[in-house]
């Protein structure tokens, strides 16, 4: 190999709420670079990955690709994980014209159109939609068929997208939607947010959250005793490594939840 590295600029959120997914994807990377460059590299280059922490912050990522761009001059930028990540860094990038690939993010370029965007996540030109078709073309074949949904979304780009998602599936499948509810991303304690879904008892609960939130549901969930038909949809966490070691559930009430949540994620190669 000869010349200057390869450099490879991004974010990932290594710290803050997301950063047990960041992590991994960091992991993941870092082994990518020891093997390409135990093959020779790219372009007879070694490839040198520069990744920044974002803190799972939106506000500070415009400024960390101005930073990758023009003080590490790094020769490709890509995406972090999720539209937090990804959606803050579209302005500047389309501004440079540079080449970009997105980690995991949802539509983020629907209305932009950029030509030189591309992202990873297998979920086809209507994303929103493709990610919790298979949950609920699960839920539409129980029987008897469920009626009534809840809606319940942290208030967060990337999970507002499989929210709109549920209300188109929800109109496709017959579902009747009685409570539709966003959650402030301080929300620490689901337990009154649960017991008034209990109230209305819902045959489907569908939930768009991230991994502390995810974990914070499900335990509302079984500690207050709700039990919908089937609940999940778009939920980032319980597959998680470290959700899973501290969820703080009895096992079984653990394993009941894990299988009616995984619905949407074992679809999504359908849309590769």
């Amino acid at each position: 190999m000869s010349g200057n590295p390869l450099r490879i600029g991004y974010c990932l959120s290594l710290t803050g709420p997301l950063a047990s997914n960041g992590k991994t994807a960091r992991l993941a990377h870092e082994i990518w670079e020891r093997d390409v460059n135990r093959k020779g590299g790219l372009l007879g280059r070694t490839v040198q990955m520069i990744c920044i922490d974002d803190q799972t912050n939106p506000a500070l990522i415009p400024e960390i690709y101005r930073r990758l761009l023009d003080d590490e001059k790094v020769d490709l930028v890509i995406g972090g994980y999720s539209d937090n990540s990804v959606a803050p860094a579209m302005p500047l990038i389309v501004e440079r014209r540079r080449f970009f690939v997105a980690l995991m993010a949802l539509a983020v370029n629907a209305s932009l159109r950029y030509p030189n965007y591309f992202v990873m996540i297998p979920t086809g030109p209507h994303p929103s939609d493709a990610l919790t078709e298979g949950f609920f073309d699960l839920a539409a074949s129980q029987s008897p068929k469920p009626k009534s949904m809840a809606i319940l979304a942290l208030d967060a780009p990337f999970l507002k997208g499989p929210a709109a998602g549920a209300r188109s599936h929800a109109d496709r499948l017959g579902f009747q939607i009685v409570s539709d509810t966003q959650y402030p991303q301080a929300t620490a304690d689901f337990s009154q947010i649960i017991r008034e879904l209990r109230a209305i008892n819902p045959d489907i609960l569908f939930l768009s959250s991230y991994l502390n939130d995810s974990a914070g549901l499900l335990k509302a969930i079984s500690a207050v005793g709700l039990e919908p038909k089937i609940v999940g949809g778009s939920m980032i966490g319980p597959q998680n490594g470290s959700i899973k070691a501290g969820t703080g559930f009895p096992s079984e009430r653990y394993r009941q939840l894990r299988i009616l949540v995984a619905g949407a994620q074992n679809d999504v190669s359908r849309h590769c």
